[in-house]
């Protein structure tokens, strides 16, 4: 059956926690993939006055991903421009930094490691193989009552506001015009709606086969790691956000998945609802929609508690 299982794995690994300004509930299932190639990040003990939430989409193995969760918050934290307030340029760069981690030699033999799922003390040769995964990557930190999305790729986070979803991310493909226009300039094309005819996005981190022009900088690469940023004050209004991968944003809508959890989130708890929305994301066979709802799917839930200090 080619990429996919005769039967899904529908066994969930959810945690839940909470903290004096939010709840959340965070769930993954590997579906009908024959791998589990997402991973997650959930820290409600970020800074004192922050939370840290991400989902980070792998592809081409699940090394990258995990590498992601393994190193971001510890380089936000270290960042300059973080410790200065400049949020923004902070996860920009933290994001570009993860990029230059994996080209290092101490890169290069843990992402070996986690190919193969080696215990991190095993001696291994980092050019035993060469890593060609990647993963998209939209990280949403909560800081007093701010919150800021850094996104690359096609995982998303919405909002919701007075039951209304708010998108506050863009789903990065190589068809739209500022992600063509880039690919091109860096010397790549897009046929089928893909990146050299293989990626179906245009932003991710890792995949640095498509990131070696020296010419130009790491952000204009043909597949770029440097994410949209977007800061929204929260309300009262703003009642809680969802991050997920696109194997639940393939099933549904961001206001449809807003719904979901709104009609729900007063009569069952986060953990509930979090596992039902994934097995309603789940495809019934791997031909019922054209290999939708076949993919590994992870979400995130996180509710707000106001007011927000």
């Amino acid at each position: 059956m080619g990429p996919y299982l005769s039967a899904p794995r529908t066994e969930k690994r959810t945690q839940i926690s909470e903290n004096s300004r939010v709840r959340y509930a965070a769930s993954d299932m590997q579906g009908w993939r024959m791998t589990m190639e997402d991973a997650k990040i959930t820290n409600i003990n970020f800074d004192a006055s922050s939370e840290l939430f991400g989902v980070y989409d792998g592809h081409g193995g699940h090394e990258v991903a995990q590498f992601v969760t393994r190193h971001l918050s510890q380089e936000l934290l270290q960042n300059a421009n973080y410790r200065q307030g400049r949020i923004d340029l902070a996860l920009q760069e933290t994001y570009l930094r993860l990029d230059e981690l994996q080209v290092t030699q101490d890169g290069m033999k843990e992402l070996v490691r986690i190919s193969k799922d080696l215990p991190d003390s095993t001696p291994v040769n980092a050019n035993d193989m060469i890593i060609q995964a990647g993963c998209t990557a939209v990280t949403a930190l909560i800081k007093g009552n701010e919150l800021y999305v850094a996104n690359a790729g096609d995982s998303r986070c919405v909002l919701c506001r007075n039951g209304q979803a708010v998108e506050l991310s863009i789903d990065h493909k190589p068809d739209m015009p500022e992600e063509k226009n880039r690919i091109y300039r860096a010397g790549g094309n897009v046929e089928d709606g893909r990146v050299m005819g293989n990626l179906n996005l245009s932003r991710c981190i890792g995949d640095l086969e498509y990131k070696q022009n020296r010419s130009i900088p790491p952000k204009d690469q043909i597949i770029s790691a440097y994410p949209d940023i977007r800061r929204e004050t929260l309300t009262p209004n703003d009642e809680f956000m969802v991050l997920a991968c696109d194997g639940v944003w393939d099933m549904l809508t961001s206001q449809q998945c807003v719904s979901f959890v709104r009609e729900r989130i007063n009569t069952k708890p986060l953990q509930q609802i979090i596992e039902e929305m994934l097995d309603r994301c789940l495809a019934p066979s791997v031909g019922a929609n054209a290999g939708l709802g076949c993919d590994n799917m992870t979400a995130i839930i996180v509710q707000f508690k106001h007011p927000l200090s």
